[in-house]
């Protein structure tokens, strides 16, 4: 259909041989003056004639059609960077909830997931305010301020402050940004192709190619940024910087989003029209409500049937052909809740493994980057290898089967996950039995210890025991030393209130010292090791100097004996969070320095926790430094959770890109956006889903993750039957002419 400038060019050629008809060959004054008129038309027509052609090579904001619309460049930038953030905050927010907000990890899981059900239950309401109302280049700006806004309240409440107030100002900021992430996604993406022009077809599929390379690019990047933000930059005293890793990802946001308002002037901008999906739910509304109010001899086939005394039979039509396809949605929500809790369940279980590789340390967060990583790969090797390969053998010729297979791929990958996670339990401290304590009893001395109550043991010099005594009952301890210089039997009275204890018996001069902490076997949430001194030296800590041990490594640490009383050369301290790395213990000899040599060279793993004890004399020419490890460091490396990446995204590549692709060539063509629309809904409700059943609550997270394999393989069963009955609709082609 010509558009306005060439209807214009018409009438004006038509008026131009009228003219040039009714000319006469006797011309009066008049006539010259018309005649001098209607050459002045044919120019203005010529004119016309050479804009409407060069119309075809410029689009509607006067851009060569010939290369790309400079708004769509605007738009590319805005997406790249918008990506960049949501998917930079993704990946950190799983540790930021449990770390810093201190939330346990059932609770950061159901967190994390609601900020998801937000963000892909946006989508449609974005659609809907964008198509029906405001237009999209308004939609996407009001909603990018609402992002914006999100992302400052996000990285203000990361700032170190009382805990509840941290909690709340960030949970404000999580939910308002999924809001206005949620809401731009359907609008940014049609907002670029409607920069195009019908003659740019091959052109806009070359945009949306670049489009989805901004958003994985923006992806992979921040994806890999961020959890070292995070890391391994610290501030506000912390260890780590999650302040930091917000403030560059919302930067980066806020620059993409000025982009976006600069490149106003070259967009191609249609007024809201009216939404499909709109018309889609009124039909269906309204069939229903008919059907219920109607008279009972009105009997129709269908229910939707009813509706055709509003709606367009046609309409009808393809409303149940999107109604028989939606029955074979129903295991997409349970795939989309295993598939996102990579990053919720899956970091989780990563920071509860050794990451180090030659001295660099893998971030449980950056693991994440695998699944882009791997479907750049996976996707081409299925589509050009795998799949024409089982079409010889006549398997998975059908993308129901294929998709079949992908979901069992899924559901195997939760096995890996749970078998890695039962490995990682293995190695958790075990618990002492019911109402009683565990006491751990360090023999720093040169002294055989014989221990008389409150059992018979015997300590050698330098040696550790442990044994179980009555919870909150008071214990007598005695101690007889034999094989040193002292023979003064040592006595303490202990009332255990805590499940872990330490002693340490240690020689003071003559004196047998008995000194008693509390203890913990809890791993730390920031994954870092933990250390903590018994010592037994020369240097006598005073009353009115702060003289302190000096740990030198990755990073210092200044650690003082709180646990002592002051003035005396015998005491224990806190434990201390340090970085895994190699270390250096020096002792000191004043308020403010040490000695040159270390006593000790260590190295601390992620996850452990070790006490040092060491007995220091130097007129009796005694140095003996010893470790003990009270909490496992982590043992299994977090490079075996790949084969459960690659598992899982296998399974997604076979099940998500194949569902997606079914769902477009069976859906009818005036409804396809709402099969898509419905589609990005299905991860809503996976994401509740997963919020739902965390309400099951596992002694054992390798428990709940079988648990997740095994609703996944119910699921797949049923959808097997499904398929097994679906009719496929055979795509019209057009005959030849």
């Amino acid at each position: 259909m010509p558009d306005t400038s060439e209807k214009e060019e018409q009438e004006t050629e038509s008026r131009d041989e009228t003219d040039e008809v009714d000319e006469e060959p006797t011309k009066t004054d008049d006539e010259e003056k018309n005649k001098g008129t209607s050459k002045k038309q044919k120019e203005k027509s010529k004119k016309k004639k050479d804009k409407s052609k060069k119309g075809k090579e410029t689009s509607e904001k006067g851009q060569d059609k010939s290369k790309i619309p400079k708004g769509a460049l605007f738009i590319f930038a805005y997406e790249f960077c918008e990506r960049f953030n949501f998917y930079g905050l993704s990946a950190i927010q799983t540790m930021f909830l449990f770390r810093e907000l201190d939330f346990d990890e059932s609770t950061s899981v159901k967190i994390y997931h609601g900020v998801e059900v937000i963000a892909y239950l946006m989508p449609i309401l974005g659609a809907i305010l964008a198509d029906t109302w405001l237009g999209k280049f308004r939609a996407i700006v009001y909603l990018s301020i609402v992002y914006a806004c999100g992302n400052i309240v996000l990285a203000i409440g990361s700032i170190p402050n009382q805990l509840i107030i941290m909690r709340a100002v960030s949970l404000v900021g999580l939910f308002t940004l999924s809001v206005g992430t949620g809401g731009i996604k359907p609008c940014v993406s049609s907002f670029g192709g409607d920069q195009f022009s019908d003659e740019q077809e091959e052109m806009r599929h070359q945009f949306f190619s670049a489009f989805y390379f901004a958003i994985n690019s923006g992806s992979l990047i921040s994806t890999a940024l961020t959890p070292v933000l995070r890391e391994d930059v610290t501030c506000f005293g912390g260890t780590s910087c999650f302040p930091l890793a917000y403030l560059v990802t919302n930067s980066i946001y806020i620059i993409g989003f000025i982009l976006f308002i600069i490149g106003k002037t070259f967009y191609v901008r249609k007024p809201a029209e009216g939404s499909v999906l709109v018309s889609f739910c009124s039909c269906i509304g309204h069939a229903v409500y008919r059907r219920a109010t109607v008279k009972k001899d009105e009997k129709r086939e269908n229910c939707l049937d009813y509706a055709d005394d509003k709606y367009d039979k046609s309409l009808i039509k393809d409303i149940k052909c999107v109604l028989s396809i939606l029955y074979m949605y129903i295991p997409l929500p349970l795939f989309w809740a295993l598939w996102e809790q990579q990053g919720s369940r899956w970091v989780l279980q990563g920071s509860k493994m050794d990451g180090e590789i030659q001295g660099h340390f893998i971030q449980p967060d950056q693991m994440i980057l695998l699944n882009p990583f791997l479907i750049l790969i996976l996707i081409p090797i299925l589509n050009w290898v795998i799949y024409p390969l089982l079409g010889r053998l006549n398997l998975l010729h059908t993308p129901l089967q294929r998709m079949t297979l992908g979901g069992l791929l899924v559901a195997c990958s939760y096995i890996i996950a749970a078998f890695i996670s039962f490995k990682i339990e293995s190695d958790a401290p075990a618990i002492p039995p019911e109402g009683k304590s565990e006491m751990v009893i360090v023999n720093n001395s040169p002294c055989t210890l014989k221990m008389e109550s409150p059992e018979k043991h015997t300590l050698e010099e330098y040696s550790t025991a442990s044994l179980n005594v009555p919870l909150k009952k008071v214990s007598k301890w005695r101690f007889a030393p034999t094989g040193c210089n002292t023979t003064i039997t040592a006595e303490k009275d202990f009332k255990s209130s805590e499940t872990f204890n330490t002693m340490m018996v240690a020689l003071d001069g003559e004196d047998l010292v008995i000194q008693v902490t509390n203890d913990s076997r809890q791993k730390l949430k920031s994954g870092n090791p933990r250390i903590r001194l018994l010592f037994s030296i020369d240097y006598k800590f005073t009353e009115d100097e702060e003289a302190f041990f000096m740990v030198r490594g990755r990073n210092n640490i200044q650690i003082f004996p709180d646990k002592m009383t002051r003035s005396q050369k015998v005491g224990m301290t806190e434990y201390y969070s340090m970085k895994p790395g190699e270390y250096e213990l020096f002792l000191p000899v004043s308020e403010t320095d040490h000695e040159e040599d270390p006593i000790e060279k260590m190295k601390l793993k992620q996850g452990g926790s070790t006490i040092v004890f060491f007995y220091r004399k130097k007129s009796k020419h005694i140095s003996v430094v010893k470790t003990m490890e009270t909490v496992k460091a982590n043992s299994l490396h977090i490079l075996w959770q790949i084969p459960q990446y690659v598992v899982l995204t296998t399974g997604e590549a076979m099940f998500s890109i194949t569902g997606l692709d079914f769902s477009y060539s069976q859906a009818p063509t005036s409804l396809k956006a709402v099969i898509q629309a419905i589609w990005q809904s299905t991860t809503a409700i996976g994401n509740l889903l997963v919020v739902l059943l965390s309400e099951i609550r596992f002694k054992k997270q390798s428990h709940e993750l079988i648990m997740f394999s095994l609703l996944m393989t119910l699921s797949m069963g049923a959808f097997a039957i499904l398929a097994y009955f679906y009719k496929y609709v055979e795509t019209k082609k057009e005959s030849k002419s």
